[in-house]
C-alpha cells in the first residue's frame, strides 16, 4: 500500500539556493533604486542560474516564481532608471549662460 503523503526518509524541496539568492539581490537593487547596474545584472544572472536549478532538479528545489520575481523586478527598475535618469550632456559649459558680475556697472 502506498501513501500519498511524502515519508520521512524523502527530503524535503527547498527552495533554490540561486533563486534565494537572485531575489535578495533584486531587492537590494531596488533599495538602491535600480541605480547599479552590475547589482541588476547579478540579480537577473542569479534568477536565471535558479531557474536552470529547479529545471534540472525539480524533485529536490521549489523557486520559480522566485526568479520570475526577481528578473521581473530588475526589468522594472531598469526601465523606471533609463526613463527617469537625465541624460549626460558632454558640454556643460556651453548650455551655462554667462554670470555677470555687479562690478562692471
Amino acid at each position: 500500500m502506498k501513501r500519498d503523503t511524502p515519508s520521512r526518509d524523502s527530503p524535503r524541496q527547498r527552495h533554490a539556493p540561486w533563486a534565494m539568492t537572485a531575489i535578495v539581490l533584486a531587492l537590494v537593487a531596488l533599495l538602491f533604486q535600480g541605480s547599479l547596474l552590475p547589482l541588476n545584472l547579478a540579480a537577473a544572472i542569479f534568477a536565471v542560474m535558479g531557474l536552470r536549478q529547479v529545471h534540472r532538479q525539480p524533485e529536490r528545489y521549489i523557486g520559480r516564481a522566485l526568479c520570475w520575481i526577481a528578473i521581473a523586478l530588475v526589468l522594472i527598475l531598469a526601465i523606471l532608471n533609463a526613463m527617469l535618469q537625465p541624460p549626460v550632456q558632454d558640454d556643460i559649459s556651453e548650455n551655462v549662460p554667462e554670470q555677470r558680475s555687479t562690478e562692471t556697472r
